[in-house]
């Protein structure tokens, strides 16, 4: 026979799991919602609309989600090794989460069977764009932060915007008085690296903060901007941190401007003009020099039936 203290403390865990369930799943909504691309915000074409990582990491037996974070898409479907969503069970444990818009699976107790290569593709009436997001079980511990997004080169006009992030897992912190560090820094080939002017940092973490990341934003590109850039992330009191580089270059100038071109055209036809001119003029002067009786007239057709198809 079950106490009624045995049946409020059953009630009381009860309440505490639906609470993390609900908590879990908000947080699962909330993140394709948050830190979007500013690109994305005027615009409804298919796309993505933040970063999205390469590869994940999950601790036996806890919460895991995956996200494909998009706009503008009639569908989107989810494989696990090249099979289409839903799964069994003896497949995955990873189901969608509708209230984020099937951007989202997830599972509450992640096993060796979810482990796998996965797949979210994303159709509307005209095209379709994928991702691939490669899922791997890892001690509550790593020996040094893991990457699962790296930074990617950016090649920017001078005034325009440019937006950095790097992520990595570094699972739970053994100590209490250990902290999880991000630093950007800018290098430079004849002196020390430095920290990047005008520019902003966020750091953001998600699952329970054993993934941690953040987000370099220059909002006005100038030229000293130009250059190699680092995101250096250190987990607690691990001598080995994780360096991810990445460069940011200026547009190069492949072609002609339309009206740089009309303009570079007028110059070439008038000086070919002058210079026809000038020959004209020498030769006419030359042959006259040896037959006095010829006919200045003669001499300018005759050149120009010389010349008629040059």
């Amino acid at each position: 026979m079950v106490s009624s203290h045995e049946s409020g403390l059953t009630a009381s865990a009860a309440v505490i799991s639906w609470l993390l369930l609900v908590a879990t799943n908000v947080r699962a909504e909330d993140h394709c919602s948050e830190n979007r691309y500013n690109s994305s915000l005027g615009t409804e074409h298919l796309q993505f609309t933040k970063e999205v990582p390469d590869r994940e990491y999950a601790i036996l037996g806890q919460f895991k989600s995956l996200h494909c974070c998009a706009k503008g898409y009639r569908s989107i479907e989810w494989f696990k090794n090249g099979q289409p969503y839903p799964w069994g069970g003896e497949i995955s444990s990873l189901i969608v989460y509708p209230e984020a818009a099937n951007q989202t699976i997830y599972t509450h107790r992640i096993s060796e069977k979810d482990i796998g290569n996965y797949t979210c593709v994303l159709r509307n009436d005209t095209s379709a764009i994928r991702h691939d997001i490669e899922l791997q079980l890892q001690e509550d511990k790593p020996d040094y932060p893991l990457p699962t997004f790296k930074p990617k080169d950016m090649i920017i006009d001078l005034g325009e915007t440019a937006r950095f992030y790097c992520e990595a897992f570094v699972g739970k912190l053994d100590l209490p008085d250990a902290t999880n560090k991000i630093v950007w820094m800018q290098l430079f080939d004849d002196k020390p690296a430095a920290t990047v002017t005008d520019a902003s940092q966020l750091n953001v973490t998600r699952e329970d903060g054993q993934i941690i990341g953040s987000y370099l934003s220059i909002p006005k590109i100038q030229q000293h901007h130009y250059g190699r850039y680092r995101c250096q992330i250190t987990s607690g009191n691990l001598d080995r941190p994780l360096d991810l580089s990445v460069l940011l270059s200026p547009t190069q100038v492949t072609a002609v401007e339309e009206s740089e071109f009309d303009a570079l055209a007028l110059i070439i036809i008038a000086s070919v003009a002058a210079l026809l001119a000038l020959v004209l003029f020498v030769l006419c002067r030359s042959d006259l020099r040896k037959d006095h009786h010829l006919d200045h007239n003669r001499c300018s057709a005759q050149f120009i039936a010389d010349n008629e198809g040059v």
